[in-house]
């Protein structure tokens, strides 16, 4: 019997506990952090939920100071351990939604919720392809330990600490990427600029938001001008929106302050050339009128200088590696507020070759009159490669290709998953090849099909590897 067809007739309870895991927002929520609670409630409350699965299921789990859950299967005295490295955070849910983010749906076929393709269809497809082997009670010489952390989207605090307390497994991989094997992850690295917010004149900024994080492309910008003539603003920005027909927005007046509503495409920040950034976008309305000082050239940096240029051109940094790919710029969060402090966060992912030292430099050299300081965040990652020689590797690589009838060569990633932390962890699923990307966009949604699809892939694998 061919793997899918032993897998199938789980579809339906996969679903049912998938369904408990998208309903709760585990999203980083600083209002009730605690000891108890590190990221916040309701990233407590998801992880207490699969701990009620496995017990349920008869595994053996544990928790990390109460930032990562682990369940396992296999012999527990094993020397070796198989690691399925996930997440159960997710970002927020965002603008542009046809449906609860939070009540999920199957529509057409498509599972729908925030976090149905990154990563909580994903998580439990391979929860699922442990609970096939178990229940088969399958003999294995390797335990395997699916890990459950829950800072993914943020600082990733969590899997280091696991590895403190628990150690390194052996081997492994995280299904938070794509088919076929993700062998290579570019590196990710996000830079900082603060700067003084002073505006005056005839045109006052008064106020720019646009993103949440720094690894999303803002789906939708907002500003608040006072100008002299806001009827002109208010036509010339109908104009701006007709010109390019992805783009949407509104304007109103209230006492000579024009209020702007600009809506792009949300997009993970790791693939920045599938949104439209609302929030550069915006600023590249703004500054054709005449604001000055510290608005002037907030608004030219970024509606000029990194505004459409993922590449980051005009930032002397555009660079490719025949192994790895290109370096990619994401201008993920925007904020100016009229006599405060503005924040401009620029995220990195490059190959090997590239440095952060290059790249803060660079950014560096190109502000112009824009007085601000430039700094790295805490939480960069450096490029991570796995030889395609390694038993990890070849072994993935061959179940993929027997089960999906085709091969394909290993490959790297602008996205990073928790595979880096392993010196033998690569990304393996779930997205795959044929199925549009949707992490971190509005509607975001999976093949309810590929839910038991990505089961039988890593049950074989999980066998193969730890047998």
């Amino acid at each position: 019997m061919e793997w899918f067809e032993r897998t199938k007739p789980y579809e339906a309870d996969l679903i049912a506990d998938l369904n408990q895991i998208v309903k709760i927002p585990s999203i980083l929520d600083p209002n009730t952090q605690s000891d108890r609670t590190p990221f916040g409630v309701d990233m407590a409350r998801a992880l207490a939920k699969m701990e009620e699965l496995a017990a349920r299921d008869g595994f053996r789990y544990g928790r990390v100071d109460n930032m990562v859950t682990w369940i396992e299967y296999g012999p527990a005295d094993a020397a070796e351990t198989v690691a399925i490295l996930t997440h159960i955070d997710i970002v927020p849910a965002g603008e542009g939604w046809l449906r609860d983010p939070f009540k999920p749906e199957i529509l057409d076929g498509l599972y729908f919720g925030r976090g149905a393709a990154d990563m909580k269809a994903d998580l439990m497809s391979a929860y699922y392809a442990m609970k096939y082997l178990a229940d088969h009670e399958i003999t294995l010489t390797r335990k395997i330990r699916l890990i459950i952390g829950t800072d993914e989207e943020n600082g990733w605090r969590d899997l280091p600490r696991y590895f403190e307390v628990e150690g390194e497994p052996t081997m492994g991989f995280s299904p938070d990427g794509a088919f076929p094997v993700v062998n290579g992850e570019k590196a990710f690295q996000t830079v900082q600029l603060r700067f003084a917010n002073q505006t005056t004149g005839d045109y006052v900024l008064r106020r720019f938001i646009a993103g949440s994080r720094p690894n999303v492309v803002p789906g939708e910008a907002r500003a608040r001008v006072s100008v002299p003539n806001p009827a002109q603003v208010q036509n010339e920005f109908a104009t701006y929106l007709a010109q390019y027909p992805f783009l949407s927005g509104q304007s109103e007046v209230r006492d000579q302050e024009v209020r702007l509503l600009l809506k792009g495409v949300q997009a993970h920040g790791a693939y920045p050339q599938d949104g439209e950034n609302a929030g550069t976008y915006l600023a590249n309305f703004l500054r054709r009128f005449a604001f000055n000082a510290d608005a002037k050239t907030f608004l030219d940096f970024i509606g000029r200088v990194v505004h459409d240029d993922i590449g980051a051109e005009n930032l002397g940094l555009r660079y490719h590696d025949d192994v790895m790919g290109d370096l990619t710029l994401n201008v993920g969060v925007m904020r100016f507020s009229q006599n405060g402090q503005g924040t401009i966060l620029l995220n990195f992912r490059y190959p090997h070759g590239v440095n952060v030292q290059a790249v803060t430099t660079q950014v560096q050299r190109h502000l112009g009159d824009f007085a601000a300081t430039v700094e790295v965040w805490p939480g960069g990652m450096e490029p991570h490669l796995v030889p395609e020689t390694d038993e990890l590797v070849g072994t993935l690589s061959l179940v993929y290709a027997k089960q999906t009838g085709m091969y394909m060569n290993p490959r790297t990633s602008n996205g990073g998953s928790y595979a880096r932390l392993l010196k033998r962890g690569v990304a393996f699923g779930g997205q795959f090849p044929d199925v549009p990307v949707t992490s971190h966009q509005a509607n975001e949604s999976t093949p309810v099909a590929n839910l038991t699809r990505s089961m039988a892939i890593f049950a074989e694998s999980l066998l193969k590897l730890a047998k």
